[in-house]
């Protein structure tokens, strides 16, 4: 049985306090510890260790950001208490590469006017992501405890030789001549990593998947006889690599030769469902990796 994971979930302002108190408890509701710190900071140095203590005991953190830098400490007039938590979680990131931040900018202060330190702020933090801190704009908190949970769950990992590609693509093996001849096509323009699902193998295929997908620019989970596996094996595999938060794009294509394979879709963030004709897949995955590209740079 995999161990409770324990949230630091930083003091913040008044402004932040409802929806920190909401997400106190959906962590709670989900099963995750809250490891404790003082409300207000009105004593800074017992803060302050209260805080670096609660770090400590924590194996995450959870910031939410909001539109104001909020108050500063009375050493550094010019360091929000946010941003002193959020520096001793990096500090804590740092030394464990287990431990994981997660930043949490909501979706509905997109495009809102803040304060220009909290904008500077957030900048600072979006161009110094690491490979440990995950930073994202969900609007659900409860889509988003759900996806800290799959990705804080502890289990013995086999690590897999896997390597930087530009297209990672997943087949069952009952597809496996149409896929050969995809990547055929696809392999001339971009590198291609191919994934051949085979029933009842030993192989541990949802964290070779995560492993690849990583290192992979779009991840592409194909099929044509094989909708009735495709359909749980993307929904698997895009919790696996952490839903909504997940950094790699997953796009699930289908011919649409079988007619039952039409409405064979999965809705989710950071998802692209389509079924086309078989002829046009090829050209269509390379259409969602140039998106991808572009949005990159």
């Amino acid at each position: 049985m995999s161990p409770i994971n324990k949230v630091f979930l930083p003091w913040c302002s008044a402004e932040e306090n409802s929806s920190r108190e909401e997400m106190k408890n959906i962590l709670q509701k989900a099963g995750m510890d809250i490891t404790p710190v003082i409300q207000s900071p009105e004593n800074e140095i017992e803060f302050m260790q209260e805080a670096k203590k609660a770090i400590s005991e924590a194996n995450c953190s959870l910031h939410i950001l909001g539109i104001k830098y909020g108050k500063t400490m009375e050493f550094d007039n010019t360091l929000s208490i946010a941003k002193f938590q959020y520096n001793e979680a990096k500090k804590k990131a740092a030394e464990n590469p287990n431990f994981k931040i997660f930043i949490w900018y909501p979706a509905h202060i997109i495009g809102v006017e803040k304060e220009p330190l909290q904008e500077s702020f957030i900048n600072e933090i979006r161009h110094s992501i690491t490979n440990n801190i995950v930073f994202t704009t969900i609007a659900s908190p409860i889509q988003l405890v759900d996806d800290i949970r799959s990705m804080m769950e502890h289990e013995e990992q086999t690590h897999f030789n896997v390597s930087d590609t530009d297209i990672f693509l997943m087949f069952n093996e009952l597809d496996e001549g149409e896929a050969e001849g995809i990547i055929d096509m696809l392999s001339d323009i971009v590198s291609v990593e191919k994934l051949n699902i085979i029933q009842d193998s030993d192989t541990e295929y949802s964290e070779l998947c995560h492993q690849q997908i990583g290192k992979s620019k779009l991840a592409v989970v194909y099929f044509k006889e094989t909708s009735d596996w495709a359909l749980p094996f993307v929904q698997q595999v895009w919790k696996k690599v952490g839903g909504a938060s997940t950094k790699t794009p997953i796009l699930l294509i289908g011919d649409e030769d079988p007619d039952s394979n039409k409405n064979k879709i999965f809705k989710a963030p950071k998802v692209v469902s389509l079924i086309v004709s078989g002829e046009l897949i090829p050209l269509e995955i390379k259409v969602q990796y140039d998106k991808v590209i572009e949005t990159v740079n």
